[in-house]
């Protein structure tokens, strides 16, 4: 009886031990989470093409410190963010696919988090960029009708934008350039006034935050 009380014992004081390491383990991967995503937001600042941003070292297989703390949402805002700037320069650092793949690949990952986005400023944000990109698509030559559809769609966005965030000035600013442009007599709407739409150099295009 003594030695089935040690041996019981001994199992859970071995159990008490594996919990208190995975606690452990979980506490010091949910660390390396805060320090690489405030250390990441700095970088894409400085260099948006940066390969492999936001993606720490963990230590637990599968990474429940992660999913724990609700990593999924934010990394897809800033990896939204980060195809929305590579989609303005034209080139992927890590595919080297073509311009149009890119801005297929910004819109579709902006669309997700404005649909579902953790944060009504992410989805805001989201919204607001969109409407970058599709006001600065590449119309047919000059086709006068093809530009106003474009600028249509995004003020759309940028109406939306202003809806699920009422202090983006960003999307304010930018759907009062798209409503001057669809004024009647107001010059020439053509590709050379949306070129320099709004976020020409990606302002705006960094993460909202500093970690979780």
């Amino acid at each position: 009886m003594t030695s089935i009380r040690r041996h019981a014992a001994g199992l859970a004081a071995l159990a008490l031990a594996a919990v208190a390491t995975i606690l452990l383990l979980l506490a010091v991967d949910a660390r390396a989470w805060q320090t690489t995503v405030s250390r990441d937001d700095i970088r894409f600042r400085a260099l948006p093409a940066h390969l492999k941003l936001w993606s720490p070292p963990t230590l637990l297989p599968g990474d429940p410190a992660g999913a724990l703390i609700g990593t999924g949402d934010a990394k897809a805002y800033r990896r939204a963010l980060q195809l929305f700037w590579i989609s303005r320069i034209g080139v992927d650092p890590e595919t080297r696919v073509d311009l149009p793949t890119l801005r297929a690949q910004a819109q579709e990952t902006l669309q997700r988090v404005m649909l579902t986005g953790a944060r009504a400023q992410e989805r805001s944000s989201a919204a607001n960029l969109l409407g970058v990109l599709v006001v600065t698509s590449p119309a047919p030559g000059t086709d006068p009708s093809a530009i106003a559809a474009l600028l249509r769609r995004g003020e759309g966005y940028f109406q939306r934008a202003i809806a699920l965030d009422p202090a983006d000035g960003d999307a304010k600013q930018n759907l009062e350039l798209v409503l001057r442009l669809r004024r009647p007599g107001k010059g020439k709407i053509g590709r050379d006034a949306r070129a320099g739409y709004g976020f020409g150099k990606g302002r705006g295009a960094t993460p909202i935050g500093s970690g979780y």
